[in-house]
């Protein structure tokens, strides 16, 4: 499968070797001036609603250098990888999907978001801290990247809670699925270090999928982050969305294929999980 990946990292290289040792209004002047000529820096910031605010990461750029010079180089070839790993089992050999290797605001590391009406994968290599982190996280956006436009009717940038759960767990198992070395707990979180969290999430996971299932059609930003963001406050553990998504999709898969969980339209991803998770 072809990938187009636009390697933004040297421009922020080139910024940030003039703005390393600026004063902050110099800095700050600069940044801007980056922006405006790659403005896919702020997308994460952007199709959340939010206004971005480069201080916190202006701040952090200089304890992250180090990782984005290492990581500089090894970005497309992540991506590359991902495809190959990930497309033949979605049958999607013959889709081109564009890519951006880039520095972003110290936020997400990796998401995909429709640029010209395209689902393209952004990856944020200052926020990936290792092999492992990079390999899952490169082909976990990669199946986003696939699923979404694979329908005749392409899912929408933008949706319910219950369109999140769905391609959240369908990404999350397929990755599990295919690096079988890593476990569940790091496929989850992108690396190591979180399985007390899974504990946690499995304890409550009864009531997670009852309070989902009550709110699969919510459009509310706040909903949708309660159970797939972080520092959500809700009473239950944070991301825990991506669990129900996974656990739904393990049922889901003993009836149906890769290839035709990837080409369900909405409404009928929508009905399938509405019924796994009323079991």
């Amino acid at each position: 499968m072809p990938t187009q990946v636009r390697d933004l990292v040297p421009a922020f290289l080139d910024f940030w070797a003039q703005a390393a040792d600026a004063p902050p209004d110099r800095r700050l002047t600069l940044w801007r001036a980056y922006v405006a000529r790659h403005p896919e820096v702020v997308a994460d910031v952007i199709r959340g609603g939010g206004e971005p605010d480069p201080g916190p990461a202006l701040a952090r750029y200089p304890e992250l250098i180090d990782r984005i010079t290492a990581n500089a180089p090894l970005a497309p070839g992540w991506i590359e990888e991902a495809a190959r790993l990930v497309a033949p089992v979605l049958q999607a050999e013959d889709l081109t999907v564009p890519c951006v290797s880039m520095v972003g605001l110290t936020r997400s590391n990796g998401w995909v978001s429709e640029v010209d009406g395209r689902p393209t994968l952004f990856l944020a290599v200052e926020q990936v801290p290792h092999a492992t982190a990079a390999r899952i996280l490169a082909a976990h956006e990669m199946a986003h990247a696939i699923q979404l436009p694979m329908p005749a009717t392409p899912w929408p940038e933008e949706g319910p809670l219950g369109h999140g759960i769905f391609a959240e767990g369908f990404a999350t198992l397929l990755t599990t699925e295919l690096l079988p070395e890593y476990g569940p707990a790091e496929h989850l979180w992108f690396g190591p270090g979180h399985e007390d969290w899974l504990a946690e999430c499995e304890q409550v996971l009864p009531a997670a999928r009852a309070e989902v299932l009550a709110c699969l059609d919510a459009t509310d930003r706040d909903v949708q982050r309660r159970y797939l963001n972080l520092h959500a406050g809700h009473h239950l553990p944070d991301r825990i969305g991506y669990l129900v998504g996974v656990r739904a999709l393990e049922q889901l898969r003993q009836a149906y294929t890769w290839p035709q969980l990837a080409r369900w339209d909405t409404d009928r991803a929508m009905a399938e999980l509405r019924r796994v998770l009323a079991c």
